[in-house]
């Protein structure tokens, strides 16, 4: 009975994992410029100190979190990885406590 909940258990998760792969795959696809569909600049856009406009600047900042989000990801699969409980193929029982009297 026990068998047949851990493989629901890690079928969800399969599939949870798959449809996160799955946006992380899309959110590559993407464009940083696409993130700032919804600005609208009414003013010409100020220049920094390196010369660099505002959309330059948004630009770096978003690909500096997705390199970020790809970061936690791997470091979290890694830690998963290491810190797993080893596979055996069998379920192991407690074996029954004597109790003293």
């Amino acid at each position: 009975m026990r068998r047949r909940g851990l493989a629901v258990t890690r079928r969800r998760g399969r599939l949870i994992a798959l449809l996160f792969l799955a946006s992380l795959w899309l959110g590559a696809l993407v464009s940083p410029v696409d993130a700032q569909v919804t600005t609208i600049e009414t003013v010409p856009p100020e220049v920094d100190d390196e010369g660099r406009t505002a959309s330059e600047r948004v630009d770096g900042v978003v690909v500096m979190l997705r390199i970020l989000g790809v970061v936690v990801v791997v470091s979290t699969a890694a830690f998963w990885w290491r810190t797993r409980p080893p596979t055996t193929g069998k379920e192991v029982e407690d074996e029954p406590v004597e109790v003293a009297r």
